[in-house]
């Protein structure tokens, strides 16, 4: 299921009141992250759902989740405590996904640049851009390992470039 699927179908839930849902701007990724997502009397009705049930249901999963944490030897968390720590793995989980998207697409986006580069020029820039990372504090290493991570990025740009032809780019073997 995609972000933008999930989004709009929670919108659309919000929108008929079975479910409240809030979102906040969070610049670190330059999207918006959900913040809170209840279900209504509504959504339980429509599913015929009593609210002793979902209350019901509710305390299990506590008692569960503290018999779990007991378990690894920490101490219990009521129910508040648990659901802001669910909402903190959330948050975290959806940032390190939406970083991870949006390093590959740069990466993609650097590669359609690096087409038409001759592998003398894509050195140039890499050792530019190395540069630049350590006198940011980026980046810090001895000289072999700069002159390692140069190949790597080197490497690793020469077959994004190639567009999935990595013929060009096969090592002899002995």
């Amino acid at each position: 299921l995609s972000i933008t699927r999930a989004t709009r179908a929670l919108t659309f839930l919000s929108e008929l009141g079975l479910i409240t849902y809030q979102t906040e701007y969070d610049p670190l990724i330059g999207c918006y992250i959900p913040t809170d997502i209840t279900f209504t009397s509504a959504l339980f009705a429509a599913l015929d759902v009593s609210e002793e049930a979902a209350a019901a249901a509710r305390r299990s999963r506590v008692v569960w989740e503290n018999k779990q944490r007991k378990k690894q030897g920490l101490d219990t968390l009521g129910m508040d405590e648990l659901i802001a720590k669910a909402w903190r793995f959330v948050r975290e989980r959806f940032r390190s996904y939406q970083t991870e998207l949006k390093s590959r697409g740069i990466k993609r986006a650097r590669a359609r640049r690096d087409a038409d580069r001759e592998r003398q020029d894509i050195v140039i820039l890499v050792k530019r851009q190395l540069t630049r990372e350590i006198a940011e504090g980026r980046f810090t290493a001895n000289r072999e390992a700069v002159k390692r991570e140069v190949e790597r990025r080197v490497k690793e740009r020469m077959i994004l470039s190639r567009n999935r032809n990595y013929s060009r780019l096969a090592t002899a073997s002995p």
